[in-house]
């Protein structure tokens, strides 16, 4: 071994399993881009639109070769990919910069790629925070193609091999050896990256979010991971290799195809499972993952996509409308703009204030932006007439703000009729985020047509945490009895107001918080599509009686620690029974409060 010191690193653990191997370090680069004046705009255009097909003719290729490996499931992550260099919006985004500003396509869509970067990382979700890595992986592809460059090949590896790289673009497992392949580390990333997602179902051990890596580790250093715990050994000792290898070795079912079909718990119990999505591409992949729906769309995102952060009616109404024809007859449910305080739109500053979440954001702030607020309306109405269509209310703290949303729809509504356009009534819901609301359920069920949680925000203001404060975030605790009470509250007021209810937070794509919601009574969940098949698996594993003997149990308990000690065997235990293909390990970490809080 080598005489280095052995250096012990922590990350997150994004895909269970124990890998040792040596380094092979893959330094992405750090490419500077200049911005050049150009004379003949035209044919800078029609350099970007050759490195746009040229990329999309790539990513079909690693797509099917990707398929070859290891299925279809796995291919419809590389859809993302194509589905944004598809995109008009993005390309007449860049085309205009090139045009207007007379400038380098590097330059231009580098300024395009920064502007999505930005407005990916500051939302809270965590799934949807790390689609930033897309628009990365795929703007790096079009660089290259513009350049003319050769990315780096992975298509003959040495045996044994751990990756480490800055990031790893998941067409990546489409060219390698995956047999050569033994684990994978990164600077960046989380849990809820394609990259982890497509290394949970390849079975490759993989940590991320280790700062510095890449100036800790050189190619050829000896790497022991750990994928459930996060921790990395770099130069691992001699004693501490011998311990390792003394360990079992777990045999793991063979990845195979699964049945589509409609989702009901072991005893028959009908669920549904929905997609939160954010870009009208994403359609494809949830259709492909069985989603019965789309519980959430994130509207906000739309308004991101333009330089001064006002689409026009005309352009919502296009991206309303293909989500509604290509989910037909499933709905669509439209969450109205969610922005303010520190999300601001691209023209607008940040509003300055001492706590910018129970700021102006939500519905406080379209009903402070009346013509904003009015524009969208329209378009979710006209939207309607071309299929199931729904509107979300988010950040809904008192009932005269649904009744004030409730006199501009209808004057919409009315204005449309008498220009002749024969606008279906709209099913309206409210986001369940503040604790307000909650305790006025049954008074706020009097105005609107169903209820949906999100948990993020509901566990923040619950809990009186600011995630993003480092000293404080061990507070968000979403097994804290506190909330498991309030979600429970929750599914027996909607049950005993009859009113649809389903939960958008991402926290529903964990299999054991999925089965302590089906306890509790929710029978929609709402999650990034990709997770749909894992969450088919183990609720159909489950009976909704064990689930609710777990739920009742659950909220017995005082601390997180005893709910998460409780629960993750229990989980485990009840869908034994059924040979499914789940990775407890590392859905366990996330929902691990560690210490004591309570």
């Amino acid at each position: 071994m080598s005489a280095k010191p052995e250096i012990v690193l922590q990350g997150t653990g994004v895909s269970s399993g124990t890998a040792f191997g040596q380094v092979l370090k893959i330094d992405s680069r750090n490419r500077v881009i200049f911005k050049i004046e150009v004379e003949d705009a035209e044919a800078e255009v029609r350099r970007f639109m050759e490195a746009i097909e040229i990329s999309k003719h790539q990513v079909e290729n690693l797509k099917s070769r990707l398929e070859e490996k290891v299925g279809g499931d796995h291919g419809v992550i590389l859809d993302m990919h194509f589905l944004i260099l598809d995109d008009r919006v993005f390309h007449d985004e860049i085309l205009d910069s090139i045009r207007r500003n007379r400038v380098n396509a590097e330059w231009a869509l580098a300024q395009s790629r920064d502007h999505y970067v930005e407005a990916y990382k500051s939302l809270d979700d965590e799934y949807f925070r790390d689609r930033y890595s897309d628009i990365e992986h795929v703007t790096e592809r079009i660089l290259m193609n513009l350049s003319g460059e050769q990315p780096f090949s992975l298509s003959n590896l040495p045996d044994g091999v751990v990756l480490a790289a800055r990031d790893f673009n998941p067409s990546g497992f489409a060219v390698m050896d995956l047999g050569k392949v033994r684990g994978l580390v990164t600077e960046s990333g989380g849990r809820t990256t394609h990259t982890a997602i497509l290394s949970r179902g390849l079975r490759i051990p993989a940590v991320m979010g280790i700062n510095n890596l890449m100036s800790l580790v050189s190619s050829g250093d000896g790497v022991m991971l750990y994928g459930d715990t996060g921790q990395v050994i770099l130069n691992p000792s001699r004693k501490r290799i011998e311990n390792e290898l003394k360990k079992p070795v777990e045999q793991l079912p063979e990845i195979g195809p699964r049945r589509r079909v409609r989702l009901r718990t072991k005893d028959g119990v009908p669920i549904s499972l929905c997609a939160n999505i954010e870009f009208e591409y994403e359609i494809g992949a949830a259709k492909a993952n069985g989603a019965e729906g789309v519980g959430l769309y994130r509207s906000e995102l739309l308004y991101f996509r333009y330089p001064d952060g006002k689409p026009s009616m005309e352009d919502q109404l296009a991206a309303y409308r293909k989500l509604a024809e290509e989910m037909k007859p499933s709905p669509v449910s439209i969450r109205t703009l969610d922005v303010g305080a520190e999300k601001s739109l691209p023209s607008e500053k940040p509003e300055q204030c001492a706590n910018p979440n129970m700021g102006l954001r939500g519905i406080r702030r379209s009903l402070r932006s009346l013509d904003t607020f009015q524009t969208q309306i329209e378009a979710v109405l006209r939207a309607a007439c071309f299929g199931r269509i729904e509107m979300i209310l988010p950040m809904v703290t008192t009932i005269e703000e649904i009744r004030d949303v409730r006199v501009l729809i209808d004057e919409t509504h009315r204005r449309l009729i008498s220009s002749g356009i024969n606008a279906p009534y709209v099913p309206l819901g409210v986001m369940l985020e503040v604790p307000a609301a909650v305790l006025m359920m049954e008074s706020l069920a009097t105005e609107i047509d169903f209820f949906c949680v999100g948990t993020n925000d509901l566990i923040q203001y619950l809990m009186a945490v600011d995630r993003g404060n480092d000293q404080v975030a061990y507070l968000y605790q979403p097994l804290h009895p506190c909330v498991l009470r309030y979600l429970a509250h929750i599914a027996k007021t909607a049950a005993r107001v009859k009113k649809s209810l389903r939960v958008c937070g991402e926290i529903s794509a964990n299999p054991f918080y999925a089965a302590i919601l089906l306890g509790m009574g929710f029978t929609q969940l709402s999650m990034n599509s990709l997770s749909i098949p894992l969450i088919r698996r183990v609720i159909g594993a489950m009976s909704l009686n064990d689930a609710q003997k777990i739920a009742r149990k659950a909220l017995t308990l005082k601390t997180a620690k005893d709910v998460y000690e409780y629960l993750t065997p229990a989980v485990t235990r009840a869908v034994s029974a059924v040979s499914i293909d789940v990775d407890f390990g590392s859905w366990a970490a996330e929902i691990n409060p560690g210490p004591d809080i309570s």
